[in-house]
């Protein structure tokens, strides 16, 4: 049986009576007007089908009037908004005193990830000025668990003058609220006593460390606000409060209106939906969005409650204002939201805030303005419309994966393969012109390293199967529900993941690389990761299949260590995770066949040619890889309609391989041309295989126009009877003259290539090899062929391969780091 807990507080901090000439500006959520909203019909606080003896409810008098001021998410930012969230909250306070009293709550994520004037004391100032403005209770949120269970439940919660509420958080296999957490509390607002219930979204399982909440469990929101609105309902008369109002750690996503806010988050739908009817107001967050809605009531159509969301950071303090009519009903007078930006206001409560940050920036200064290191230009997280966008490729993300990986040489720890991270870890950018203390511009202090990874996780090594690695990207795919459908993974410049978004679920990953070479499914490979991924956290529950080590490093001294060590640090503005469906030629923007002639004798040479058709010009650099057999040489030529990179060749008489580097592929057709020569003394068959790849240096970021390698091959006979090469008469029709064979890549162009193809076979039946029995083309373009692990690629990528070079060819060799990019 869950445990019952009232405790009654006082009112909070002293509360200046200056009498003002009104209230200050708001900002009001949509549907309500001026900023405004009444109720459509006075209502019962309990659900009229169900309050069997209203007489003997608590009941304020008939005009009582009072103010509820709200924040959310507010990690520790203390220098940003803590005197203007306390010159707000007292203002309103003075405001409304002639009316009524004001109670001061919050949805939770008071702390984590917060600022290093904060953070650094483990958010210990953050609390003190919570306490000072007089928070009477608060919910809470996901990121009150970060340093784990223990934490928040002794030094928080005893720092704390103000109880913290988790009615759906339990003790593992029970509904017994985790001890130290209360279900509820009934706080005293001048006469009026409101009961506040707070709970937490369910996802806070997979967004803290799972070792720090091994021993609780987090149930449905809602059902356990109805739970306790059940219990509140059967205390004793004298004992029931006036009002009900919910504090919960979760909301909307979308917040055009109250239908779009319920469709973009099922929690937050049932919390609005069907929260018992008793509940007067719902206070929400955790989606960092600013709203404020009127929400019908479940089973009462004449009734609406305010719905708020006071955004994140200090932004915001959410304002509602109620009127009681004697009978325990309330009416909504006021419900918006009040911005905070550049709020001063006469007051002790605002001078004792004043001095806590001013305490805490002195405390934090010394080690915080220490210089690690420089940047060369900003580093910073993936956005989209000017917003954090979690599912794209960061700079920044990459670069801790590079730190991580690069720390575990600062351990006792064997080397680590590579390292990963999570984007949800990284809370700020690293900016030129972000000045913490006395530094240069560009400069990096400690200060600003810590906000970048606030969280003090462990660092360490994760040993894991292959497989297991390839499904930590698969699970960059979220599950259903998940407040992010898609997470991406930073990753270290070891690794070179190319994915499809378009394929099905638990078919995404097409290629895992790790220093070139694909991804053993079966052998062990070593991760450099962070405690909070380690376990499995933000459902990449494959890590938690591994063996975890920790280095006794936290992600902060990996981080100062990588800064001071590779000083200045640019960043790698080449992706390392590229997206199959972006490929131009799976897509049919792009056709390819190579094409070549029917014979070549011993010892001479032969044009193969490359023929290219583009619906569009394909941005490049792009290599054009060529492989030919043993013994024989392989030279290639420019484009014939586009210009070649002059990158300096490098030369090998053993040369089996040569890749020239195209600026672009010309929109229409073009040509590039291969010569082949055979030894004196060959014989039989020989296939040249030609492959078009990006270029690994080329400028892409989510934008790989050929992010795997596409190959394409034609077969030749070796005989005394060479007949004319592609590059002669006939070529221009896209076949092989004098019967040469050609072939499309199975590559994916299904309709274009295949027409292709067969333009080719025609080619070379007109030369006298009408079945095309020679033609040998290879490749894949569905995906269809391509094992889950990766693709088949061709010999460029041996260092011991080079170019023969004839004339004044612009050739280069491609060892190739990745495929990726």
């Amino acid at each position: 049986m869950s445990k019952l807990v009232s405790k009654v507080l006082a009112a909070g901090a002293a509360v200046s009576m200056l009498t003002l000439p009104g209230l200050s500006p708001a900002v009001a959520g949509p549907g309500l007007g001026e900023g405004q909203s009444s109720a459509t019909g006075a209502g019962d606080s309990h659900n009229d089908a169900n309050s069997a003896d209203e007489s003997s409810a608590q009941a304020a008098a008939s005009g009582t009037q009072v103010q509820l001021l709200n924040i959310t998410d507010f990690h520790g930012r203390i220098s940003d908004a803590g005197t203007q969230v306390a010159s707000v909250v007292e203002e309103e306070r003075a405001a409304f005193a002639e009316k009524g009293d004001t109670g001061m709550l919050s949805a939770g994520d008071n702390i984590g990830a917060s600022p290093y004037n904060s953070s650094s004391a483990k958010d210990t100032p953050t609390i003190d000025v919570l306490n000072a403005i007089g928070v009477q209770a608060s919910a809470v949120g996901n990121h009150e668990f970060d340093r784990g269970l223990a934490d928040l439940t002794g030094r928080v919660v005893d720092e704390a003058d103000f109880p913290y509420l988790a009615a759906n958080v339990y003790d593992k296999g029970s509904q017994n609220v985790a001890d130290g957490l209360d279900e509820y509390t009934i706080v005293d607002v001048g006469e009026v006593k409101v009961a506040v219930i707070g709970v937490v979204t369910k996802e806070t399982a997979t967004l803290v460390s799972p070792a720090g909440i091994a021993d609780i469990e987090f149930g449905d929101p809602t059902d356990a606000v109805n739970r306790v609105a059940d219990e509140i309902e059967e205390l004793p008369a004298d004992e029931q409060p006036d009002m009900t109002v919910v504090e919960a750690h979760l909301g909307a996503s979308s917040t055009e209106n109250l239908e779009d806010a319920k469709a973009s988050n099922a929690e937050f739908e049932k919390l609005v939906t069907k929260a018992d009817a008793s509940i007067d107001v719902l206070f929400t967050g955790h989606t960092h969005l600013p709203y404020s809605f009127e929400a019908p009531v479940p089973g009462d159509a004449d009734r609406t409650r305010p719905v708020l969301g006071a955004g994140n950071y200090g932004e915001y303090v959410g304002q509602v204002q109620l009127t009681a009519d004697g009978e325990g009903n309330w009416t909504t007078d006021t419900a918006e939201l009040i911005d905070t930006e550049d709020k001063s206001y006469d007051s002790p409560v605002v001078d004792e805030v004043e001095k806590i940050i001013a305490d805490a920036d002195e405390a934090a200064k010394g080690p915080g303005s220490v210089v690690h290191g420089k940047i060369t230009e900003d580093i910073t997280r993936a956005e989209t419309d000017g917003n954090e966008d979690r599912g794209a490729e960061s700079t920044l993300g990459n670069l801790v994966a590079d730190a991580l990986k690069d720390g575990v040489e600062d351990s006792q720890l064997p080397g680590a393969d590579f390292g990963i991270t999570n984007p949800g870890g990284l809370r700020t950018d690293l900016l030129c012109d972000h000045i913490y203390g006395e530094e240069e511009k560009c400069e990096v202090t400690a200060a600003e390293l810590n906000e970048v990874l606030p969280f003090a996780n462990d660092h360490g090594v994760v040993t894991m199967k292959g497989e297991d690695v390839i499904g930590l990207f698969e699970e960059q795919w979220q599950p259903e529900g998940a407040r992010n459908a898609f997470l991406h993974l930073g990753i270290s410049d070891e690794l070179d993941v190319v994915y499809d978004s378009n394929a099905e679920r638990g078919e995404h990953v097409k290629s895992v690389e790790v220093n070139g070479q694909e991804v053993d499914p079966n052998a062990d490979y070593r991760v450099a990761t962070l405690s909070f991924l380690a376990a499995g956290g933000d459902n990449f529950s494959s890590f938690a299949k591994g063996d975890f080590e920790q280095s006794g490093l936290t992600d902060f001294d990996t981080w100062v260590s990588y800064f001071e060590k590779n000083t200045p640090v640019a960043p790698d503005e080449n992706e390392r995770q590229a997206d199959l469906a972006e490929d131009v030629i799976d897509k049919g923007d792009l056709t390819a066949e190579l094409t070549g002639p029917k014979n070549i004798a011993p010892g001479e040479s032969a044009v193969f040619e490359l023929k290219t058709n583009a619906k569009s010009e394909v941005a490049g650099p792009i290599d054009v890889s060529v492989d030919v057999p043993e013994g024989f040489a392989a030279e290639a030529a420019g484009a014939s309609s586009q210009s070649a990179s002059a990158k300096a060749p490098e030369v090998s008489t053993e040369a089996t391989a040569a890749t020239i580097t195209l600026d672009s592929i010309a929109a229409g057709e073009s040509e590039t041309s291969v010569t082949v020569t055979a030894p004196e003394d060959a014989s039989g068959d020989v296939t040249v295989t030609v492959g078009v790849q990006a270029n690994a240096e080329g400028p892409w970021w989510d934008d790989n126009p050929l992010p795997i390698a596409h190959e394409f091959a034609a077969t030749a006979a070796v005989s005394e009877d060479a007949g004319a090469s592609a590059g002669d008469d006939g070529a221009a029709d896209g076949g092989a003259a004098d019967g040469g064979d050609s072939a499309a890549g199975a590559d994916g162009s299904a309709d274009d290539g295949g027409a292709n193809a067969a333009e080719g076979a025609d080619a070379a039946a007109d030369g006298g090899e009408a079945d095309g029995s020679a033609s040998n083309a290879s490749g894949s373009g569905d995906g269809s062929d391509l094992p889950r692990t990766g693709f088949e690629t061709f010999n460029v990528v041996a260092a011991a391969l080079a170019l023969i070079v004839a004339g004044g060819t612009a050739i280069t060799v491609v060892r190739r780091r990745r495929i990726s990019i």
